[in-house]
């Protein structure tokens, strides 16, 4: 049951890193069309987008290092310690990307 646990929490950590990379690149892709320069924030953010494709990397090595583990008795709060880590790092991560995202929205309705 901890395996599933490990392989499901790091799936959901790289979904959620790919859908914030995917939300980043439809603003950069969308922002020759507008008619106002980008903020900075989101500038900076959609510069530091290709990172968001290498944070998976840890949570998902350390997944196959779990579900390859002989020895269950040693390291029992690895799986909490896991779970709480991974998605702490997803909400500070998550909480600025969206900021980012919605900082031109935000903008435009300014201007409007």
């Amino acid at each position: 049951m901890k395996k599933l646990s490990y392989l499901l929490i790091s799936l959901t950590f790289t979904f959620a890193c790919v859908s914030l990379w995917a939300m980043l690149t439809a603003v950069a892709k969308l922002s020759p069309h507008w008619s106002q320069t980008l903020p900075a924030f989101t500038r900076l953010c959609l510069d530091l987008s290709p990172w968001l494709l290498a944070l998976p990397i840890p949570v998902v090595a350390f997944c196959v290092f779990a579900l390859v583990r002989r020895n269950e008795r040693q390291g029992q709060e690895w799986g909490l310690t896991f779970l709480a880590g991974s998605m702490t790092t997803l909400c500070l991560i998550f909480f600025p990307v969206l900021l980012a995202v919605l900082l031109p929205v935000f903008q435009s309705l300014e201007g409007k």
